[in-house]
């Protein structure tokens, strides 16, 4: 007897191999899928705006990056000591306005370098649910009260639009970038139960609107992995709404066959061995012993993979 339904996801057209430069930007879940790509030793960039939910300030920053504008410093605000920008993750913020807005502005140095030579961008949306603050959608609250925003879902129509201007934008700049979008399965139930449904259902259509517009377009199904494959609380940490080691490993385990060739795979099985033998704590090896031991496994994988940096 079968106790649950396991989704069969087939290799994608798009193979990713060591080397093949990689940018995760948008929602927790990127963090998760890209920080292990960084674990393994890829060419990996991870959410260089800091964790995003909605579109809008997805699609702002990339382009904003893709442009290579920089801000300035009456594009920011301030809040209890702290200089912030509302298109950035507070962990941009600073008590001084000329750090906070040398952080914002490598982070669009660094991206937009970065995207010349990519392979792929991978976009995670969390949530159609946007605060407008003057009437403009921000990325993050910055812990200022909840009175001075207005709460607003984003329209279908809408999304779907800025998406194909920034996917003609990402061809002129990158011809070889391919984009693979994704729905993060985190629940934003503080929007509440019926609203997120709502959110997620807009998400969904108009991914699959953009990437059936252009070619070097994919969806990865992680919304229905969690939701349809998994489907079971066992995987979910104590707030029941991110997934727990268990869960993001198997989604993982189904983003790698879906996108990463056989090659890469059996590379990633090394680099973790390695990451294994590192994390170790041999209890009776002097800690002269032990580094010998460390650098001669570091040594190993360099001479079986001479292009990874190890």
């Amino acid at each position: 007897m079968n106790f649950r339904t396991e989704m069969k996801l087939d290799a994608a057209a798009l193979q990713l191999n060591y080397g093949d430069a990689q940018i995760f930007v948008g929602s927790c879940f990127a963090d998760n899928m890209g920080g292990k790509t960084t674990d393994l030793r890829f060419h990996t960039l991870v959410n260089p705006f800091g964790v995003i939910f909605n579109p809008f300030s997805i699609c702002k920053n990339v382009l904003r990056a893709l442009e290579k504008r920089s801000y300035s410093i009456s594009e920011l605000g301030q809040h209890n000591g702290l200089y912030y920008s509302f298109d950035h993750h507070s962990s941009f913020s600073d008590a001084d306005a000329q750090q906070c807005l040398q952080r914002i502005n490598s982070a669009i140095e660094e991206t937009h370098n970065f995207l010349k030579n990519s392979k792929v961008l991978f976009l995670t949306f969390g949530s159609a649910w946007v605060y407008l603050h003057n009437e403009n959608a921000v990325a993050n609250c910055h812990k200022i009260p909840q009175s001075n925003f207005t709460k607003e879902l984003l329209s279908l129509e809408n999304i779907v639009s800025w998406y194909n201007g920034l996917m003609k934008h990402l061809q002129g700049f990158n011809s070889n970038l391919q984009v693979v979008f994704t729905v993060s399965p985190v629940r934003h139930l503080k929007d509440g139960f019926v609203e997120n449904q709502r959110s997620k259902a807009i998400l969904i259509e108009a991914v699959h609107r953009i990437v059936g517009q252009h070619k070097n377009a994919f969806y990865f199904p992680a919304y229905e992995l969690v939701m349809d494959d998994l489907r079971d609380y066992r995987f979910y940490g104590r707030d029941l709404l991110h997934l727990n080691e268990t869960g993001v490993d198997y989604v993982w385990e189904k983003f790698t066959q879906t996108y990463y060739s056989e090659h890469s795979r059996k590379i990633m099985y090394d680099v973790a061995g390695l990451n294994s033998f590192l994390k170790h704590r041999p209890l009776h090896d002097s800690q002269e012993q032990v580094e010998v031991k460390r650098q001669n496994a570091i040594q190993s994988l360099k001479e079986k993979y001479p292009f990874l940096n190890v």
